[in-house]
């Protein structure tokens, strides 16, 4: 009760708080072209990007400040976390305007992860509330030193973004598939076998496992979210969201 406007007006008068939250929340999306593919309902770029615009936003309702990083092969845009939509959207404008600059699928980026870590490390107040949203096996590919200065003053949670194609072949009889995004030359595997689709299994399944162990180590929470999955609903069962 606000005790002295009551007084003065003879009616009671109440004030009404809310908290604010001191621990940005940053969002870092990953929008390059290696993301640009996807065989069931979206693409990997799209369902990067819808899952960083629910973490936003939710944060934003939480009376969080919210900013964040999004990168391209070509360019990374900071958004300094504030406490307003204009900044959220501000944030989710320049994704997609990175993600209408990819033309066709390519080779991974060796550099967008580290820069945008970099940047991250550059931002001086500990404890930030961190998603980082995309392909997490190239991250600690390249950028893991970075990732480990980082988890000294944040609390990080990695998202990998993939789709079904990647982890499993689908028996389609006789498939022709290049060696890398890069090479023309066409390679032919036979997917009713069953040796050739556990041996391309097994290449997802060694990647993925040396990607838990690093992001174990530092614990580090780590989840994955396909393509075809309702990006919502898996944030809510991955408990990131309330």
């Amino acid at each position: 009760i606000d005790w002295r406007v009551t007084a003065r007006t003879q009616k009671t008068h109440t004030k009404v708080f809310v908290e604010e939250h001191e621990r940005p929340t940053i969002v870092v999306t990953e929008q390059t072209p290696h993301l640009f593919f996807g065989s069931q309902v979206r693409l990997k770029t799209a369902q990067a990007l819808n899952v960083s615009a629910i973490l936003a936003w939710i944060s934003l309702a939480h009376n969080e400040r919210v900013g964040g990083i999004t990168f391209n092969h070509l360019q990374s845009t900071w958004i300094p976390p504030k406490r307003n939509q204009q900044t959220v959207l501000h944030l989710l404008q320049k994704s997609i305007e990175l993600q209408e600059q990819i033309k066709k699928p390519s080779a991974a980026d060796t550099q967008g992860w580290v820069d945008s870590l970099q940047q991250l490390l550059k931002v001086k107040k500990p404890g930030n509330k961190i998603f980082l949203v995309g392909d997490m096996m190239q991250l600690v590919k390249h950028a893991a030193p970075q990732l480990h200065k980082l988890k000294r003053n944040s609390d990080i949670t990695a998202i990998h973004i993939y789709d079904n194609l990647e982890k499993n072949l689908p028996k389609l009889g006789w498939l022709s598939i290049t060696r890398s995004f890069n090479s023309d030359k066409l390679v032919k595997l036979d997917s009713f076998r069953n040796k050739t689709r556990k041996a391309y299994q097994t290449i997802y399944d060694e990647q993925w496992k040396e990607t838990q162990d690093v992001f174990s180590k530092l614990t580090i929470p780590l989840v994955q979210i396909g393509t075809h999955q309702e990006p919502l609903m898996s944030l809510i069962q991955h408990k990131l969201i309330q």
